[in-house]
């Protein structure tokens, strides 16, 4: 074993009493290890080491005897519809274990379902743990943080190869493949957007000023025609619906020289409109009507998950011989859970809309600027999941709950400070926070 392998498990053990004693530290680790997958850094560790349980474990352990009060932190419209989509998966996974035209693919169900439930798991958790604006605040630094070390590192490499290679995420992890990476990076372009105004210290605010700007030419050079659209999208949204969007021209306008600058023929050929219905885009066509046919035989369940198979497509698909994944988070949510899941699903999406738009609407009328870009960060993060995620398969993107989470605990944030005038509890004390953190960026604002 590697002496790097050796120290960062011990390094790594070493913290894990930590998440125990303090869980929303293993909130914190359970990010990195999700986003960053560093084990897959490691010669063989990923394979000797149980990374993620390791840090589920102590973490849930310390949310049941040291975290007060995380019943009623978990009563929220989104935590409700995520444990009635939970509670969906599971429905859809034991009728597709037990019916007969399914059970070529019990197994993957099976580990499918037990994945995506590891998922949904901590995702409560996190919503369950996340107590005040300033935890919310650091989780999200975080995620952005993790991503920032990405796209640092891919700078160089898109200068030095001229663009030529596409960009990949960490091997063995849920952005692994280009299209994957490239839809995370959509989604955290609002972030680094929106720190840019709402960080107090001035190292902060251009730091994120800097990444919003090189995420542009990653998020090209993923060569990801569906990041692309997420990433038009996110900047339409931005300069429709923000008062930052005289900020946001500047932004755009520097990436996309960047990334025009560098970028070779192949990008251009495969970003050609003229050239989008060639053998990916028929394959995605292919798959969506496969989708849409098993649906319509099993409208209820659907095929559960992992159904995207060649005994299927034979069966379903227009072309059987072209197997491929879903495609997109709807095509795949229809095929795997039916219309009833389909509609949970989406049930949860417009939830987190319809609640970041309230937040947005009485942080206006409240005057707190902080709360109001949150809002929308969280927003546009939506907007670029929904629209890249219309062509990628990730419907269980851990990054899509980890923003649900975000929503509710803003909401419940932004309650206690507007709301609430009981300040007897610990956790109230922080209701002004928002307010009292606006006030500092003021006073340190160039």
């Amino acid at each position: 074993m590697a002496l790097r392998t050796m120290v960062m498990l011990v390094a790594f053990v070493a913290s894990l009493p930590i998440c125990f004693m303090r869980p929303f530290y293993g909130v914190l680790m359970w990010t990195i290890v999700a986003f960053v997958n560093p084990q897959s850094y490691l010669w063989s560790s990923r394979n000797i080491f149980p990374w993620a349980e390791a840090v589920a474990i102590p973490t849930l352990a310390g949310l049941v005897f040291f975290s007060r009060g995380w019943t009623s932190r978990v009563a929220s419209r989104e935590s409700f519809l995520l444990l009635t989509l939970w509670m969906w998966f599971t429905i859809t996974s034991f009728a597709s274990i037990n019916t007969p035209l399914f059970l070529h693919h019990a197994t993957e169900t099976r580990f499918r379902w037990e994945l995506v439930s590891k998922i949904l798991l901590m995702t409560v958790v996190t919503i369950a743990l996340v107590k005040t604006f300033t935890q919310l605040r650091i989780l999200l630094l975080v995620i952005a943080g993790c991503f920032g070390l990405f796209i640092v590192k891919a700078l160089p490499f898109i200068v030095l190869t001229g663009g030529s290679f596409r960009l990949y995420g960490p091997p063995g992890s849920m952005i692994a493949d280009n299209n994957d990476f490239g839809l995370a990076l959509n989604m955290t372009f609002p972030m680094f957007f929106f720190f840019a105004q709402t960080e107090a210290k001035r190292w902060m605010r251009w730091l994120s000023r800097g990444l919003a700007i090189i995420v542009i030419p990653a998020i090209f050079f993923t060569y990801s025609r569906g990041a692309l659209l997420g990433l038009g999208a996110i900047g339409l949204f931005i300069i429709a619906q923000s008062r930052a969007r005289v900020a946001i021209a500047p932004v755009i306008g520097l990436g996309l020289a960047v990334a025009i600058l560098f970028a070779p023929v192949s990008w251009k050929n495969r970003m050609d409109p003229s050239q989008s219905l060639d053998a990916s885009g028929a394959s995605r066509l292919n798959a969506w009507t496969f989708a849409w046919n098993l649906a319509n035989d099993y409208p209820i369940t659907g095929g559960g998950f992992d159904t995207f198979t060649p005994e299927l497509f034979d069966r379903y698909a227009p072309t059987s011989i072209d197997v491929k994944g879903p495609h997109s988070i709807y095509f795949g949510v229809l095929g795997e859970h039916g219309f009833v899941g389909l509609l949970l699903y989406l049930a949860l999406v417009v939830s987190c809309w319809l609640t970041t738009g309230r937040i947005c609407k009485q942080a206006r009328s409240f005057g707190d600027h902080t709360a109001l870009c949150y809002a929308n960060m969280l927003r546009f993060s939506l907007v670029g999941f929904l629209v890249s995620g219309a062509f990628l398969g990730r419907a269980y993107f851990d990054y899509f709950f980890t923003i649900v989470a975000c929503v509710a605990i803003l909401k419940r944030v932004c309650e206690a400070q507007w709301f609430s005038a009981d300040f007897d509890d610990v956790e109230s004390v922080e209701a002004p926070l928002l307010n009292n953190y606006e006030a500092h960026i003021s006073q340190q604002a160039l």
